[in-house]
């Protein structure tokens, strides 16, 4: 019998890290992922990556 479900992905995100936020904090980044029309999850790694590449030139 094949197996059914999910294919495996290629570069699976199984790595968590956890922030904390004060309000303000929290409220501008609902404000942008409202504006933007993103998840929290896209607005923050798109930050990371960002100031990842920017400190590598």
């Amino acid at each position: 019998m094949a197996k059914m479900g999910r294919p495996k992905a290629e570069n699976p995100a199984d790595k968590r890290i956890t922030i904390r936020l004060n309000g303000e904090e929290h409220e501008l980044l609902l404000e942008y992922t409202k504006n933007h029309n993103m998840t929290m999850t896209q607005v923050v790694k798109m930050a990371v990556l960002e100031k990842l590449m920017a400190d590598q030139k």
